[in-house]
């Protein structure tokens, strides 16, 4: 029998990453949906992997707590929960109330301490769901933390091993560890100028915090002084850290269980948000409410095999096959009627083949042009063919296809996909075999086809070529970086503390605003009693005071050491090669992002951050080819708007900034200024992204009215791209979506919504994804032909970002790629005005 588990949920936390990782769904009344959708997928996911008898989830209070009033400073650095979030509280609140799941909160206390509390208090097997690392103290034999990674299906279950693998502490030691290093997502100071790997140093050396500075006399140098210094800071920092298991809860196991399957409240509550893909889960309501059948009644049979020799004559002469492979089994499916399954060895006496033995007998014939093979996710396949030497060619990607035809529709799991099509998961294979010739019949039906065929589905296998490649580190530059960074901060920190006439902590916006509007007198910029040290507040008061760009800086060089230095130290695991992961199917305008790490943003403005650029070099005989579009969105205006005075401007080949400012300050050209370019080219990218009066006011640092006579003047002198803008939102607003250059289309519920600044988002969108989305299907069309016509070099597309190419090419062979680069992305597509790019090269992508 199996031991009873108890399922806390951080309420906060998960509804918050669902909020973020979602786009935007909207149910019947245009109410925002998304991340009460999110959170359920998530919940069902946890009941069928957790299989808990007890749930309980427990929610913050916005009330001050305890710590709030300990230190004032407390999560002072965290955002407001927007508007559109705040509201699905409530209707999670109530959908919980349906479920029979009890939801729990307390006046003082967090929902971390009522965790806290409950998973002490009963003894039981407990899992916690949650984003918060504060969680890993309450790890035990008993106890395990599911931590949300990103999003809400990249998870790390944490016990004690995990706990010291992954971040080299022991639950007893996850207080001290925050007492010294400090959390910046609580805004939890930790003694400043000990980051996390002193901090790990220190708690190896001395067990815990009050044990460094029991020993703080075998100390020495700076590191002695800083621990001197903080002392109170990092006491503090220890109370704020440490969860309450203490919290007084008048609640009895038995009363945390909870309904499942659902009872009809539930379905009703689906039925009235219109989550779709929830109604078809057969599995999920109980037996004695209103029973959820497949929609696709299609009858399917299964053959079971008993060995890979069989495969030959089950796949026969098949023009198509439809592949899944799961835990338990290999599946294919060449009619749609009939699934075909292998069975994967659960054990050494289990009938059926290893995994490795499956996918060597499957490699040949997703080697092969024929049969064409249908897939889910193709690129994971990509990289498990590579693990064998072995390849893939002619299939379509499924996963893909319902990206293309409608990026709305979430897939928390391949069975979910399987079932909120209409088919019965039990049958996968089959059911993907109909889904592709349903999507297939929606990519003409809608306009598609071409976006999915010459763009999204040859890049696949482009992406998997990058990121196999990867990218080669100076490891030396990285040291020396991060050797400079933590030197300039520590000077900073001293240069700030002598103009403020006293040491402060740097970390806390109320004692760092206090030392700015109160005891250095400088003039608050913005409204209401309470002062705030945002970016944007500094900006503004930038000359008033010279420690204010001392402050502007340290913070820079302190991010930029914690996250791109000590980050990229992680990531490459002892190695000198940086193989990011390309995310396809995430964006709703099709723009390509990158994850461990993000090597799509890192700064550029700031000199410290071009540097960072330095730490990417060419292998040896290589040298790296730096392709950049020029302008390819305000080109793309031009396109779209048709408007004549644009055109021709890039028709000659002219300074399109000088010429704007020459339009939008009425002077002649040959007279412009260079601050007057400045403020052309940021009304020019302000247009593009949809800027208002007061978003250009403040981009400017100019008065609101001037703003306006500047959009005035520039929509005057280009009334094309005012008719433009109208009509492409006009348009969104009737169709509710908006297209890009090749047809992608963008869903946009915001323009339907009654909140006056969530219409307004919409609004800005549907300006701007054409001509973002369309410069998206353009970089991608120039990738699928760049990697084409390099096959036979010895070079490689390693990098993506945004409008830039980078390619790694024999020292040999660089004119040649140069050619390459230009012909392919200048001539990706046709528009009213040439599309240009940049290319330089050099052995760094800094040299580039």
């Amino acid at each position: 029998m199996l031991e009873e588990s108890l399922l806390l949920i951080d309420g906060n936390s998960v509804i918050n990453r669902a909020f973020f990782a979602l786009p935007p769904l909207t149910n019947p009344k245009g109410e925002p949906v998304q991340a009460v959708f999110g959170f359920t997928n998530m919940l069902i996911r946890a009941i069928a992997e957790l299989e808990p008898k007890y749930m309980a989830v427990a929610f913050d209070l916005p009330a001050p707590t305890f710590r709030h009033k300990m230190y004032d400073g407390y999560k002072a650095t965290r955002r407001r929960m927007p508007d559109e979030l705040a509201s699905q509280l409530p209707m999670l609140k109530r959908l919980l109330n349906a479920m029979n799941v009890t939801t729990i909160e307390k006046e003082g206390f967090e929902a971390d301490d009522i965790i806290g509390t409950l998973a002490r208090k009963f003894g039981v097997r407990t899992y916690i769901i949650t984003g918060d690392r504060d969680s890993f103290q309450l790890v035990s034999d008993k106890v395990r933390v599911v931590f949300t990674r990103r999003g809400l299906t990249d998870t790390l279950t944490v016990d004690p091993l995990v706990l010291k693998n992954e971040y080299g502490l022991t639950p007893d030691r996850v207080v001290d560890y925050k007492a010294l290093a400090g959390d910046a997502s609580d805004n939890i100071p930790g003694v400043p100028g000990v980051g996390d790997k002193k901090a790990l140093s220190l708690l190896d050396r001395f067990g815990s915090m009050h044990g460094v500075y029991e020993h703080l006399g075998e100390i020495t140098g700076r590191l002695a002084e800083i621990l001197k210094e903080g002392k109170e800071s990092a006491e503090l920092s220890y109370k704020l850290a440490q969860i309450r298991t203490d919290v007084p809860l008048d609640v009895a196991l038995r009363d945390l269980t909870f309904s499942f399957p659902f009872p009809a409240e539930v379905r009703a509550f689906f039925v009235e948000n219109k989550f779709r893909l929830l109604l078809r889960r057969e599995d999920i309501f109980a037996a004695d409410g209103p029973k959820i059948t497949p929609a696709k009644h299609v009858e399917f049979k299964s053959v079971t095999l008993s060995s890979p020799g069989e495969i030959a004559e089950a796949v026969g002469g098949a023009e198509k096959i439809a592949f899944t492979a799961g835990e338990d089994a290999f599946r294919f499916s060449t009619d749609g009627r009939t699934e075909y399954i292998l069975p994967i060895m659960q054990t050494l006496v289990d009938d059926g083949v290893t995994y490795d033995e499956g996918v060597r007998a499957f490699a040949p014939y997703f080697a092969a042009e024929k049969p064409k093979k249908i897939l889910y996710d193709a690129k994971r396949l990509h990289r498990t063919l590579g693990n064998i030497g072995a390849t893939l060619q002619n299939y379509d990607d499924v996963k893909l296809m319902q990206y293309v035809v409608d990026m709305r529709v979430m897939q928390e799991s391949f069975g979910d996909f399987v079932a909120g099509a209409g088919y019965d998961r039990d049958f996968p294979a089959a059911a993907l075999y109909h889904i592709a010739e349903e999507l297939d019949g929606e990519l003409d039906g809608r306009g598609m086809r071409e976006l999915y065929e010459r763009a999204e589905l040859p890049l696949v296998s482009v992406l998997y070529d990058m990121e196999e490649r990867g990218v080669k580190v100076n490891l030396k530059l990285l040291g020396e970086l991060g050797e400079k960074f933590s030197a300039q901060t520590a000077e900073l920190e001293n240069m700030i503390y002598r103009l403020a006439g006293r040491k402060f902590n740097l970390n806390s916006p109320k004692q760092l605003a206090g030392i700015l509007f109160d005891e250095l007198g400088i003039e608050y910029p913005g409204r209401g009693s309470k002062h705030s040290t945002s970016a944007d507040i500094l900006s503004e008061i930038m000359d008033a005071h010279e420690i204010v760009p001392l402050i502007t800086k340290f913070r820079l060089i302190a991010k930029l050491n914690s996250t791109y230095i000590e980050g990229i130290k992680r990531m490459l695991a002892g190695g000198d090669v940086i193989h990011t992961d390309y995310k396809q199917m995430l964006t709703t305008t099709g723009r390509l992002s990158s994850a461990e790490p993000n090597l799509q943003n890192i700064p550029v403005r700031e000199d410290e951050g071009k540097i960072l650029r330095g730490l990417f070099v060419a292998r040896e005989g290589y040298t790296l080819v730096s392709a950049d579009y020029s302008q390819i969105e305000l080109r793309l205006l031009a396109h779209f708007s048709a408007d004549p005075r644009l055109i021709e401007m890039y028709g000659r080949g002219e300074d399109i900034h000088a010429l704007t400012a020459s339009q939008v300050f009425g002077v002649p050209l040959g007279e412009v200024t260079k601050d007057q370019r400045r403020e052309a080219k940021t009304v020019n990218f302000g247009i593009i992204y949809g800027i208002s009066d007061f978003g250009l006011s403040r981009n400017l640092h100019c008065s609101l009215m001037l703003a306006r006579q500047y959009m005035d003047a520039y929509f005057k002198s280009f009334p094309g791209i005012k008719s433009y803008f109208e009509n492409v939102v006009e348009e969104a607003r009737k169709n509710g979506y908006t297209r890009s250059l090749l047809g992608r289309i963008r869903y946009i519920p915001e323009l339907s919504s009654q909140n006056y600044a969530t219409r307004q988002f919409g609004e800005r969108a549907a300006r701007n994804m054409p001509l973002q989305a369309s410069a998206a299907d353009i970089i991608k069309l120039a990738m699928v032909d760049v990697a084409h016509r390099l096959s036979g070099l010895n070079a490689r597309l390693i990098l993506q970002i945004h409008d830039e190419l980078i390619v790694e090419a024999r020292d040999d062979e660089v004119d040649k790629v140069k050619e390459i680069l230009r012909d392919c992305m200048e001539n990706a597509v046709s528009l009213r005005v040439p599309l240009t790019v940049d290319i330089s090269s050099g052995k760094s992508w800094l040299d580039c």
